[in-house]
Order: C-alpha cells, then structure tokens, then sequence
C-alpha cells in the first residue's frame, strides 16, 4: 500500500520532465512469499559478502535463515591424490599425439590415484522464528528488496493498523539488523525463537544448544562425530522498548513492546568450538555495537549505495509499468517475446544487488551467492570454475564493482600454492593447474578426476580464471596491480607452457597433447581426454600473448633467451585454429574429431567471450567461423543449463547477433529461471537453486550496451529489438575509458556518449555500420559526442 502511493506520487511529479528523468525504481517488490519451509528459494536476500539472511516475509509467521560464508561442512580426511611417474606423463602424451586417445584417458584417471576430501558442501546456520496471533484480515501486503540501500522491508495491515519490520546486513558493523514496529493502533506481542527445521536437512549426529537470556539469544551447534570439535553459533542481541519479556522453553515472549531491534552475527569455530563459545566474545562484540537502527542502515548504506549506484540502467519502462510486482513482471514476460522493458531493469539492478551482498574483499559469490535454506544444495554450493564462477563475475569489472572483484583476486592468490601442487604432481609441471571445483579459501586441490572427466588436462581453466585480473588493469591502468599481482600469475603459466608443451604436429606446431573441452565429449568417440581443444588452445594463446605484452610493459624478461623470447615462440608454434565441415569453429583441432553441438558449455568459444580475440575487420573468416559455431548451438537447448545460455548470451552479443542474444534473455526470463524474489535457478522451472543467472545476467546487458577491448569501445553493439530507448551509465571499458553515459532513442536515430579518461588518449570508436572513428580525450575532462544512428 505505501510502497505504491509514494511511487505513484513521485512518477506522476516527475513525468512531464521527459522520458530520460523518469527514474528506474532501484526497488524490487513481491506481493506472495513462500508459504511453506520448501519454499525457501522464494525469500528475499540480503547480505555483506559475510553473512547472509533469506527473508520468507510471512506477515505473522516470519522465518529468517542465517548464512555465512564460514558455513561448509568439515572434512575428515583431506583431498589426496598421486605424484604421477614422469614416464607414465610422457606415455600419456605419446598416446594422444599418435591417436590413442581411450588408453590415454584410462591411463591418466587410473595413475591420479585420486581420492575426495576436504570440506564439505555449503549448509544454513538456523531460523529465527518470530510468531504473532491473528487479528483480523491481513490486507495491503507487500515485501520489499531496496537494492540501493540493501534494506528488506515486509509491509501489511489487519485490525490492529498498520505493521512494518525491516531488516539488512551491515557491510559497515559486520551485523545483521532488524526492527520490529508495532503496529499504528496497538502494541507488539510476538514469540521469537531460533530454530534448525528439520527441511533443513542437517546430517545425524548434529547437536544444538540454545543458551538464551532475555536479552540474548544465543544458539551453538556442534557439528557431527568425528567432526564434533568443531562448531558454529549465532548471538541476537534483543533490545526492547517498551512492555516486557518472558523465556519459556528456549521462546522469547515480547509483551505490549513499541519497539523491538535485533543484531545478530554468526561465527565458526574450528578446531575447539566450546573454548571458543567460552569466551563469550560473540556476545561481547554485538554489546559494544549502538542499538540504533537509523544510525546503523546509514552507516551502511554509505558504503553499499556508493558501490551499487555507480552504474544505472534505463530501458525507458513507463512508469505504470514499474509499479508492477516482481510475479506481475514475469508472468507479463511470459505472454510476449517483446523484452518487458521494467522486468529487463529490475532484473540488472537485483543482479547487481544479488552479486554485491554475497562477494567481499575475501571471496567472490559462489554457486548460491552466500544464501541456502538446505543443507543438500546444488553441487555442494562450491565454486565451479570452467564456467559458473567465471561468468558470475562478468559484469564485475565493467559493471564498477572493484570491492567484491576483489574478493575474485583474493581467493585466486589463496589457490596458487594449491594450483602449482596439482600442476607439479599431476602434470609434471611448474606453474598452476586450477583444480576445476572447490569449496573456497581452504583448498584448491585438484576435484572430481573420473572416466568420463579428467579435469587435470583442463588447462585452459586457469586462463579463464586470469582473465578478470587482465580486464581489471585494462580498465584501470594500475601498474601496481600488473607488477605485484597478474605478472607474476602470469609469468607461473608460462613456466607452465613452457614445460607441458613438448610434442609438435607435421606442420611445425606443438600439439597440447591431453586436452579436454570442459564435460563434452565428440559425437564419434566417447573420450574426454583428446588434442587441441578450443578451450585449452584459446587459453594458452590467452596467457601468452598476455604474458608477452606485460613484458613489455614492465621491461620484464627482455633480451636474447628472456623469458619473452621463449613465451613469444610458444606463442608463435600453438597450432592455428580449425575450421569444420559446417563452416564453424572446430571444438578439437584434430582429425577425426567430430562435433558434439547439443551441449551445455561453449568453451569452444572462449575466444569471442571473454578473449575479445576474433574480430570482423582483422579476423573476418575466423569471425565468421564462430558465428557460424555459434548457430550450429543454438539449434539445441544448451540442456537447459543457466551458464549455458549465459556462456552463448555474451558470445552472441560480442558476434552482434542480437535474434540469439534475445532469444537467450527471453528464455532466462520466461522459463522460471527466475523466482519471485529475482534470485534464480539453474535450471527452468525453479531447477535447483543457483545464482549464476542472477549474477551473470547484468554483464549480459552491459555487453549488449556497451562493448570494448584494448583499442576502443563499441556503442550498442547488441541492441535487441523492442528496446527503442534508454541509457546506461559507468561502465567501465577495457580501454581505461569511462562511459559516463550513453543514451538513445531510436525514434529520432540519435545516440549519445560522454566519455571520461583520466588521462589524454586516443580511441577507436565504433556504432554499427554507420561509425567508426578514432577520437582524442584530453585527461580529466568530458567528451561528448552525438551520433547519427542509421
């Protein structure tokens, strides 16, 4: 009821300003929450990149789910596996570059030796449970994620007036707060207790204490034989205005209150969580925090605004359409292949928002962001690196969001000694080889080596994993970062190269002899572990050519049997790639390969999105070729995976194919990939709940909107039809140019760009057909500029 009257006023106050002042609603509103436990997918999120809570918005029911980035289920035994003899390495070899590609796949799983271990997957703390009777019929209800301020806010009336509660996760206090108001004609009685539902899942052998007081609700668990040392709690610090409380059986009874606020944190312990739980720091820590909601949600918001509202996005939705309910915007996308414009909109902002909450200076969001209500979550909710983490973060650089990237950086250092163990043991190498999934900061051992997936000859996963650092100095320029950070990454892989390259093809050209394409397989053949990959080969040509321009940009590795010299020659025998039958880029360079289209993955493709390699004006025909890949794709369904048509969305917009690229965001938007809190799912129908769509979806749209590489940026390089006007604004481009703003309207074939560099440059230009020019920025002053659009 509030949400809309104030939305309404402000819009029709502001209408006859045109359509650019019209503002996009930075709020997102569900008139249905998630009735039952099962449900849980449905609440509405929010989180420091710490802690997390899923809120379900029941208006006399509430359920709150505490989630930390701490909370994976320890190991027992650590993740092991064999140093493989050098002379069975170079068997392996010798069978792929003469043929024999099943001993070579048998003989690599079977000396790897390798066995699971290490943490376990991703688990829910407990619920806070916060129960009212009823009083009549409730009426107005709304509940509300305010994605520039972070707060959740959950809204309705029944006879006793008007109820609000609100709630956030502090970035700023590392608490997660939340305000009881009573309602306008009474006061607030409720029962407040924490809880671990049995849907939760926990494993047997689990063990909950609750220790509360009145004003202090504190829940520890131990975590199950012969990990019982081991342990987690939550502290809820309650402060009451007004009435009384009582306990009765581990319930907190709050009597005729005005007023109540709780803060809450969650810790883990390890390895002795009970001399842990006596130091009663937890509780210490939240009593010296100040009981003050307005003061705590403006700290935080000073620090989450700053970082969310560095880039807006305007698809030009008409105002009526804006007031519309999340439920209301999805089914309206339903009944219509036109991009629902407010939907488009509130979808960027809730990725932006999404990706914000769960990602911080130590790590990046995982699979679930930082959010589950179940213990049996999708693929432990670890990170997943040949595409889920990757296409997570791949609006997080352009999209000015240098805080949670550098949580991606962190935890890409942590795995480095881990990397070069799997490098070294496995391959016989120096170097890094990433280790395909892992649960975050504790291990970055080699996983999953089976039959069908021998993840050690994934080579071209730690190329993919580099990428970001590289954007990042594009965009900023910042060589400190080149020298102390990516440089000596880099400079590790080409150790790397320069070891597991060894034999050459007739032509001249190393073969990468053990190669996969990430989970396929050729249609002829049932063999994973082959030559030459697309995915293998674009990552090497990655590293190289990277690796050779940090050289010189540093003065690094000059001269006669420098490590340029050696990493150029690399470089210049990798084997060009291959054309097929069909006219499309080949998935393995090899003969006798053939294509397997109807999968999931474009790791064939790497080198449009993100390598930015193929180019219209100077790679025309391998340009063509991946278009022509492209296609051959999308006559499938990608198995309804969500990175699947996140992966092909991005490629289609860096190969202009704007019919491909909507037809992947329409499938995202009208398949239930999205629940009606605008997290989402990874496969249609709310299968398995994921946040790589969520995520991802926002760097979609900056790629639609804005395009860049090393020369210049690209205006509208993807416009899909049905969207006739707009703006975006902040993105930053891998040029070290930001596009302030962009605006267009396709009514009067204008579009508009002013553009800041720090420093005095000159650029290449280019929208569509009709533009394509090199311009001068002078250092720290604006340049606009007004084109013609035809």
């Amino acid at each position: 009821m509030w949400n809309k009257k104030i939305l309404y006023s402000a819009l029709v106050c502001i209408a006859s300003l045109g359509a650019y002042a019209q503002p996009v609603i930075r709020q997102a509103h569900s008139n249905r929450f998630p009735t039952t436990y099962t449900k849980w997918q449905e609440a509405l999120l929010a989180g420091n990149g710490k802690m997390g809570i899923m809120v379900f918005g029941n208006p006399l029911h509430e359920t709150v789910v505490f989630t930390d980035r701490s909370f994976n289920f320890p190991g027992a035994k650590p993740r092991t596996f064999a140093e493989v003899p050098r002379d069975t390495l170079d068997l392996i070899k010798k069978y792929c570059a003469t043929g024999k590609f099943k001993e070579a796949n048998d003989l690599a799983v079977r000396t790897s030796h390798w066995h699971d271990g290490g943490e376990g997957g991703r688990h829910p703390g407990f619920a806070l449970k916060i129960d009212m009777d009823a009083s009549g019929e409730i009426k107005d209800y709304s509940r509300i994620s305010n994605y520039e301020t972070g707060e959740i806010t959950v809204r309705w009336s029944d006879a006793r007036g008007e109820w609000e509660r609100r709630s956030f996760v502090s970035r700023d206090a590392n608490v997660s707060v939340f305000e009881l108001q009573a309602p306008s004609a009474g006061k607030l009685n409720c029962a407040v207790s924490l809880q671990m539902p049995a849907e939760m899942n926990f494993p047997k052998g689990m063990k909950m204490n609750c220790l509360h007081a009145k004003d202090y609700l504190n829940i520890r668990v131990n975590y199950a034989p012969p990990m019982d040392a081991e342990g987690y709690e939550g502290g809820i610090r309650v402060k009451q205005s007004g009435g009384s409380c009582f306990l009765r059986n581990d319930t907190l009874y709050i009597q005729d209150a005005s007023k109540v606020l709780l803060l809450a944190r969650t810790e883990k312990y390890a390895p002795d969580c009970a001399a842990e739980w006596d130091k009663g720091l937890l509780k210490e820590a939240l009593n010296k925090i100040k009981p003050d909601y307005k003061a705590l949600v403006k700290a935080h918001k000073a620090i989450h605004a700053a970082i969310f509202n560095r880039v807006k996005m305007d698809l030009g939705a008409s105002p009526a359409e804006r007031l519309l309910s999340n439920e209301e915007l999805l089914e309206k996308q339903k009944q219509t292949d036109s991009p629902v414009l407010a939907l488009w909109e509130r979808i960027f902002d809730a990725g932006r928002y999404h990706f914000l909450s769960s990602g911080n200076e130590l790590t990046p969001p995982d699979l679930l962001g930082i959010w589950t209500g179940d213990c049996n979550a999708g693929w432990g909710g670890y990170y997943h690196l040949d595409a889920n983490l990757n296409l997570q973060v791949s609006g997080g650089n352009t999209g000015a969001m240098p805080e949670v990237m550098e949580g991606y950086f962190h935890l890409n250092e942590v795995w480095r000694k881990d990397f070069e163990t799997n490098a070294f043991k496995l391959l016989g190498c120096r170097g890094m080889l990433a280790c395909g999934n892992t649960p975050g900061l504790s291990s970055g051992l080699m996983a999953s080596i089976n039959d069908f997936y021998p993840y050690h000859y994934a080579t071209g996963e730690e190329a993919w994993l580099l990428y970001p650092f590289w954007e990042h100095y594009l965009i900023t320029e910042d060589k400190a970062f080149l020298q102390n950070r990516l440089y000596p990454l880099l400079k590790c892989m080409g150790e790397f190269y320069e070891d597991f390259l060894k034999y050459k093809d007739d032509e001249g050209y190393y073969i990468i002899a053990g190669s996969v394409s990430p989970e396929n397989q050729p249609s002829n053949l049932r063999v994973s572990l082959l030559n030459n990959s697309a995915f293998d080969l674009s990552g090497a040509r990655f590293i190289l050519s990277t690796l050779v321009k940090v050289c010189d940009l540093l003065g690094e590795e000059q001269g006669t049997g420098g490590g340029k010299q050696r990493w150029k020659h690399l470089l210049d025998s990798l084997p060009p790639y291959r054309i097929n039958e069909d006219g499309a880029i080949k998935e393995w360079g090899w003969p006798g390969l053939a294509e397997s289209y109807n999968h999931r993955h474009s790791s064939h493709l790497m080198m449009v999105w993100p390598y930015r390699e193929f180019s219209e004006d100077k790679t025309p025909e391998l340009y063509k070729a991946a278009h022509r890949a492209l296609q051959m794709r999308d006559r499938h369904n990608y198995e309804n995976a969500g990175h699947g048509y996140l992966h092909a969305a991005l490629i289609a917009a860096g190969l202009h194919d704007t019919s491909s690229l909507k037809n992947k965001l329409l499938t995202l938007t009208q398949k239930d990939f999205y629940y009606n809190s605008l997290s989402t799912a990874h496969y249609p129908n709310f299968g398995t709940f994921c946040t790589d769509v969520c995520h991802a979806v926002p760097g979609v749209l900056i790629e639609m909107l804005v395009g860049s590489d090393e020369e210049g940026i690209e205006l509208l390089p993807a416009l899909v039809a049905g969207i006739e006007r707009g703006s975006i604004s902040g993105i930053k481009a891998r040029c070290g140019v930001t596009v302030e703003q962009l605006s267009w309207n396709l009514s009067d074939n204008k579009v508009y760009a002013t553009l800041y560099s720090a420093k005095d440059r000159k650029i290449k230009l280019k929208l569509g057909q009709s533009y394509d020019e090199i311009i001068s920025l002078r250092g720290g002053k604006a340049k606009k500029v007004i084109i013609n659009y035809q």
